[in-house]
């Protein structure tokens, strides 16, 4: 729709495509609109002057009008102008109101700009202000409704608001990340995994119910895990599959932080305003969960709960337990070092080095305990072993 104004008479209405291409031939039908898509909602449909109250599909909190006629057998003639080309010239463009045939939502200043809002004004305590609608006998008198319907949210709906909403949005992007970096890190401790999958479906089944989630966006996501695990556990370094796969992991988070249909190049200010918002939101998430990891893995064995998921020996001493790094900040060991594994590698486990137990992931496969083992990668935080055949 584009509104548009009578350059005589001051009429101002709204045009489709068809009657805009008559009054602007050759004008790009293009350009930024005033009102933002509605995704996710369904279409409403007034109904005709002598119905009552249809059911009609409508939003919650929304209200459902059916409109008075003049007489219950006869519709009056619309007084609408009808538009030909005699009108070429005499009509000018005032915005781009919507791109689609979806619901509209109006603040109070797209109210007023399109005449949909009771404009009259009235004096309180001196001072001419705009006279509001307050009742539901108001609005119906406003528009001449015969009856009004109200939707209120339910209990479901005021849930998956509060999922949706960007600081629970981005609570759970932090508690998926910590989980699932702990569920690949130490294999076989069930909990944080199924910690990581309630948090990622808390994330992604209220987008999808309310329009926020497209199925680009989940499999993003889960490609962008099944890369990172290739990397962790199969080929081990930082190379392509692991960047591939963190890039797969943000864009698709990211995608659950603005409306469906958005597009990676937003062309409205709304959509502009949400992707940065959403991406904000995201950086801050991973810069937080990032920490909590660093911190994890190097105390990972001291920490309360967490360090009991662990599966151990029964003389094994968690105090005696060293990741990559020594105390001292050195290597705890060097690619080329041999030991014995000392508990099942499913891939991780501990092995023996010296005098020193050391937790460690196994390079390909599983490796049973007592095994010989050699340290092929010492990657940061990771140590990597294989089998000595």
């Amino acid at each position: 729709l584009w509104f548009v104004r009578n350059k005589s008479t001051g009429t101002r209405m709204c045009i489709d495509r068809a009657e805009f291409e008559l009054l602007f031939p050759g004008v790009s039908t293009a350009g930024a609109t005033r009102l933002p898509s509605q995704a996710g909602s369904s279409t409403l449909s007034l109904p005709s002057s002598n119905q009552s109250a249809p059911n009609m599909p409508v939003p919650a909190g929304s209200a459902k009008l059916a409109l008075a006629a003049p007489n219950t057998t006869t519709i009056a003639p619309s007084l609408r102008p009808r538009l030909t080309s005699a009108d070429v010239g005499e009509w000018e463009l005032i915005d781009k109101v919507k791109d689609d045939s979806l619901p509209a939502v109006f603040k109070a200043a797209d109210m007023l700009h399109y005449g949909l809002c009771n404009n009259e004004t009235q004096v309180i305590n001196g001072q001419c202000t705009l006279k509001p609608i307050n009742t539901d006998a108001d609005l119906k008198a406003f528009f001449g409704a015969v009856n009004l319907q109200r939707y209120d949210s339910n209990w479901s709906e005021t849930l998956v608001d509060l999922l949706t909403s960007l600081p629970i949005q981005a609570l759970l992007v932090v508690v998926f990340l910590i989980t699932i970096f702990v569920e690949m890190t130490h294999p076989g401790t069930i909990v944080p995994g199924i910690i990581s999958v309630v948090a990622l479906g808390l994330l992604i089944a209220p987008g999808m119910l309310i329009g926020m989630a497209s199925w680009w966006e989940v499999l993003a996501i889960f490609t962008g895990m099944v890369l990172i695990g290739l990397e962790i556990f199969v080929i081990p370094g930082f190379g392509v599959p692991g960047i591939l796969g963190l890039f797969l992991l943000f864009t698709g988070l990211i995608g659950l932080f603005v409306p469906a249909g958005t597009g990676p190049f937003p062309n409205t200010p709304e959509e502009r305003r949400d992707l940065l918002r959403g991406g904000v939101a995201l950086l801050l998430s991973f810069g937080t969960a990032g920490t909590a990891m660093y911190f994890i893995a190097k105390h990972f064995g001291s920490i309360p709960f967490i360090g009991r998921l662990i599966l151990k020996t029964p003389d094994s001493d968690d105090s005696d337990v060293l990741t990559a790094m020594d105390p001292d900040g050195g290597a705890a060991a060097r690619p080329g070092d041999t030991g014995t594994a000392i508990t099942p590698m499913r891939p991780a486990g501990r092995i023996q080095i010296n005098d020193q137990i050391l937790d460690a992931v196994a390079e390909f496969g599983f490796i049973e305990p007592g095994t010989r083992i050699k340290v092929v990668q010492v990657d940061g935080m990771r140590i990597a072993v294989e089998r000595i055949a």
